[in-house]
């Protein structure tokens, strides 16, 4: 567990002692902060059978013996749920699966837990069927929303949620939980994924690459259109490429980036290609029902031919 949620940990493990623990949390912070990994720990805290309080930082552990716990590490626990966005959106149908889920007693335990990861890309309709079950809650039942954009959300929705921001460190505090990457002065909380999932390492650096061969190339435009309609860090990452491309161009590389490729381009065609991703970017988070599949392939469209006019 990330050295900074210990806070929010001592903060529900206290609520739960003393029955305080509201029907419906949001738990909000930049990508990689920590969300996931606290609903994870608070759901199964909440089904444990037995649980253990460690008295040295006052917060409750699962004891990861119980049957409940054995259920929950295998991911077969029947009265738990966890709604992901297997495309690039949650679907209404996904949200009326969870509150279908919530009507029915329970199997084993009293409580019932539902989790709904990067909740910001529910689909209105999506929204507005959750917004139902977060009125009508049922007795001993749980929903963990998680986000790293919750302007984004339904302000109704945020209303009836105790939100919970977490908050990681920030300036010389990161650099220290992360050593390794030290020397690296561009290093900000918007790398935290990267830093903290090794995997999310490894796929932004493989991403890169193919971004870098499309701009002085044209080439792997597939495996990127992939990226930005599938994965939920696509965009983030395509700006990440271009803000380093760009601090090359200027000089600024740190020795984490790569030497500057032999075919460039230039200064002012990367600022016009990081503009139309910006735009692209603001489009996907603030119109409604966008097709993300269509905004992204006349984004590429775009690069293709900016950076070419800029060879």
């Amino acid at each position: 567990m990330k050295t900074w949620l210990l806070s929010v940990q001592q903060q529900l493990s206290r609520q739960i002692r003393d029955n305080k623990l509201p029907h419906a949390l949001l738990l909000s912070g930049v990508s990689g902060a920590g969300q996931e990994d606290i609903a994870h720990w608070l759901v199964n805290v909440l089904l444990c059978q037995n649980l253990i309080t460690d008295n040295d930082v006052s917060i409750f552990q699962p004891c990861g013996h119980c049957k409940t716990c054995q259920l929950f590490t295998n991911k077969s626990y029947p009265d738990h749920l966890t709604i992901v966005n297997d495309k690039s959106t949650i679907g209404v149908d996904a949200i009326r699966k969870l509150s279908q889920f919530f009507e029915r007693t329970a199997h084993i335990g009293q409580a019932k837990t539902a989790v709904v990861n990067h909740a910001d890309t529910m689909t209105i309709s999506a929204a507005n069927a959750l917004l139902k079950t977060l009125e009508e809650p049922t007795s001993d039942s749980y929903i963990i929303l998680t986000t790293d954009s919750s302007d984004t959300l339904l302000p109704t929705i945020i209303s009836r949620c105790q939100k919970i921001e977490i908050r990681p460190p920030v300036g010389d505090k990161l650099l220290a939980e992360y050593s390794k990457q030290g020397d690296d002065a561009f290093i900000n909380l918007s790398h935290l994924n990267e830093l903290t999932d090794e995997a999310a390492a490894v796929a932004f650096l493989a991403f890169r690459d193919k971004v870098e061969q499309y701009l002085y190339s044209g080439q792997c435009r597939a495996e990127i259109l992939s990226v930005l309609v599938n994965h939920h860090e696509g965009y983030r990452w395509l700006e990440k490429v271009l803000v380093d491309v760009m601090r090359t161009q200027w000089g600024w590389k740190s020795k984490h980036q790569q030497a500057e490729p032999s075919h460039v381009v230039d200064k002012q065609t990367l600022w016009l290609i990081y503009q139309l991703v910006q735009k692209a970017n603001t489009k996907l988070k603030t119109l409604v029902q966008v097709n993300r599949q269509f905004l992204s392939e006349k984004l590429l469209v775009d690069i293709n031919a900016v950076a070419k006019s800029g060879m």
